[in-house]
């Protein structure tokens, strides 16, 4: 029985994507394996780094290799497809352009989540990557939906946020998350942020092992997540439905 396969663009980061592929599992609503999400998975970490090219277009560019992972995904079946790296949607549009298949938005859906709550013109932190901040991809989701970004401080970038993702998680290094999490904590009780967004797969990892989730911080691969689950049980009939009826004789 066809059901609709998820694709996951993956190695940005390998680890991050280990971790989405635990999360969507968990997620998903089973009593036995077959209830399961069929998923592909290219964990591609030979796709140039997506920062590197975003701070300097001399700096090899991912989207080639990007393109060629939706391609192969494709090839293999999968019906829509989910790029758990927030700051590969730099190159969203062209993606999408390049894809047969819908490619689900970490950015638009982790935006949707957080209008359920907040209020209008509210703040919100974004804990991300230099890539991801420099480009104002985010940001600019945000502010269509009439909301306010706030960043951290330049210090704070450079010397907690950049340095866990690349000097720790990126290397399968331990870590210790206390100044990360009061990065969050400043932004959301001294620059007023009611909602504070893990914006980094990366980061994700972090949040996924915290043991107490303080309430402010939405992660954004936990968002993508089950809207992965969500395409899949809103789509599961069509796929059936649309098997061909093979005759008995």
């Amino acid at each position: 029985m066809h059901r609709p396969i998820l694709g996951i663009l993956g190695g940005v980061g390998p680890l991050a994507t280990a971790y989405f592929m635990e999360c969507v599992i968990h997620k998903t609503p089973a009593e036995r394996d077959q209830d399961n999400i069929p998923m592909v998975v290219f964990n591609d970490p030979q796709i140039p780094d997506r920062t590197a090219y975003i701070l300097d277009h001399s700096e090899p560019n991912p989207l080639p290799e990007l393109e060629k992972v939706v391609a192969w995904l494709e090839h293999a079946g999968a019906d829509y497809i989910a790029i758990p790296c927030n700051t590969a949607h730099y190159f969203y549009d062209p993606i999408v352009e390049a894809a047969n298949v819908p490619v689900l938005n970490i950015m638009r859906e982790t935006v949707a989540r957080i209008l359920k709550t907040a209020g209008p013109k509210s703040s919100v932190g974004l804990l991300a990557t230099s890539g991801t901040v420099e480009s104002g991809v985010f940001q600019d989701y945000l502010s269509e939906a009439s909301l306010r970004a706030v960043v951290p401080t330049k210090r704070e970038q450079d010397e907690v946020v950049m340095p866990l993702i690349y000097d720790h998680i990126k290397k399968n290094l331990p870590y210790d998350a206390t100044e990360f999490l009061e990065v969050a904590r400043r932004l959301h009780e001294e620059e007023g942020c009611e909602t504070v967004i893990v914006g980094c797969t990366e980061l994700s990892v972090v949040y996924q092992d915290l043991d107490e989730k303080p309430a402010y911080l939405v992660d954004a691969m936990d968002v993508l997540a089950d809207r992965c689950v969500e395409f899949y049980r809103e789509n599961s009939a069509k796929y059936v439905e649309d098997l061909p009826v093979v005759a008995l004789l």
